[in-house]
């Protein structure tokens, strides 16, 4: 009794302690940066209009001496660079290069000895303060052993990085060394003369890469990629099938793209559900009314969400109130029409279809239209004909 009790008070002595020791940390940790704000505020006041001068002036003033003041005049002006664009923000980045800033965060960040926390503090500095100087620093942290240091680096790269530094990313996704999510914020956030360099990666050997270039591509709204995304559309892997065709839907949103519809329509029967669901998807933004034909085709697939997007990609199309009308007045119940169905009378009641719809027929005062049309509402289960109705009479 007496040796559990012993083993008990230890365990509870060692949570104690824990708790304490986290409680003294984050307590001192706070103060810290509480008396580093107290000491910053009269320095950041005195210096407040360096960061005009040296965007304005022309003769870019000196950098101010001392450790203290030196970091708040960097502070000053990388905060007012994240602000800034075009010829203003070059510089700014071009004062903070000449300044020796640039060079202090890469040795840092070289200098393996130090804490791994301090070196992603300056691969974070170095994104922030956007100098193209700094890309091969932190092309190279990208293999550091730390994953805080990688993860900085990589999402630091998405803002200095040219296509020279493009094949470090791209391996970093290949060894999984960098979480997904933050290879693919660095890849979007590129400059665009890193395109080509991206769109050679649809053609890796690795269909993770491919998989996550042509996402990638798509959100970069790259009009360049069409021709290479189109050869994607064809790729062994399922997962680069699908965002190659949604990649082309994202760039059709934004841009006019000339394609080949054959290849797109071939999807539409492809062997895998959630290359079809894409292509259900996607058709309608790519082809337009041009797509109606397999679309409503692919209304009858097996699958729910193919079924239920291509419905629903039917209904988005310019003519799309009468596309989905046709739908809800098929006569077929199977488990596909029905989803097609629901889908439609979903988007025509949220769109406003139904109520265009019944404007017209109480326009053309003809009451068997009225009745027939009542009856494909009541069938396919709206519960808005009834106070649509009231109100064309009322009308």
């Amino acid at each position: 009794m007496t040796s559990t009790l012993i083993a008990v008070y230890i365990v509870l002595f060692g949570f104690a302690s824990i708790l304490v020791t986290c409680t003294v940390l984050i307590v001192s940790w706070r103060l810290r940066r509480q008396v580093k704000a107290l000491l910053d505020r009269p320095l950041r006041r005195a210096l407040a209009g360096l960061p005009s001068a040296v965007v304005l002036d022309p003769v870019q003033p000196r950098t101010p001496r001392g450790g203290r003041r030196r970091r708040v005049a960097r502070d000053l002006v990388v905060e007012a660079t994240a602000a800034l664009a075009g010829p203003a923000r070059a510089r700014a980045v071009h004062w903070l290069e000449e300044s020796g800033y640039v060079d202090e965060a890469i040795r840092i960040l070289a200098r393996s000895t130090n804490r791994s926390w301090r070196r992603a503090e300056a691969a974070a500095l170095l994104g922030r303060m956007g100098s193209r100087l700094a890309a091969p620093a932190l092309a190279e942290g990208l293999c550091d052993r730390r994953y805080r240091v990688r993860d900085a680096c990589a999402t630091a790269l998405g803002r200095v990085a040219t296509g020279l530094e493009v094949p470090s990313l791209i391996d970093a996704v290949e060894r999984r060394r960098v979480p997904r999510g933050i290879l693919s914020g660095a890849l979007l956030n590129l400059d665009p003369s890193a395109d080509p360099a991206l769109i050679a990666c649809l053609t890796h050997d690795d269909p993770t890469v491919r998989d996550l270039v042509a996402r990638v591509l798509g959100m970069r709204r790259a009009a360049s990629a069409v021709p290479a995304l189109m050869d994607a559309v064809a790729d062994p892997d399922p997962g680069a099938r699908r965002h190659a065709i949604l990649a082309i839907a994202e760039i059709a949103g934004s841009t006019e793209v000339d394609v080949d519809p054959e290849p797109l329509f071939r999807l539409a029967v492809d062997d895998e559900a959630i290359v079809r669901a894409a292509a259900a998807t996607g058709l309608g933004q790519i082809l337009g009314d041009g797509a109606a034909r397999v679309l409503t085709g692919m209304t009858r697939d097996p699958d729910y969400w193919v079924s239920y997007r291509a419905a629903e990609s039917l209904c988005r199309l310019p003519s799309g109130d009468e596309l989905g009308w046709r739908i809800l007045c098929d006569h077929d119940d199977t488990p596909g029409a029905r989803r097609a169905k629901a889908a439609s009378l979903e988007w025509l009641e949220r769109t406003g279809g139904l109520e265009r719809r019944m404007s017209g027929v109480l326009a053309d005062g003809d009451p068997e239209e009225l009745l027939a049309t009542l009856a494909v509402l009541a069938a396919a289960g709206s519960r808005a004909w009834g106070e649509l109705l009231v109100d064309g009479a009322a009308a």
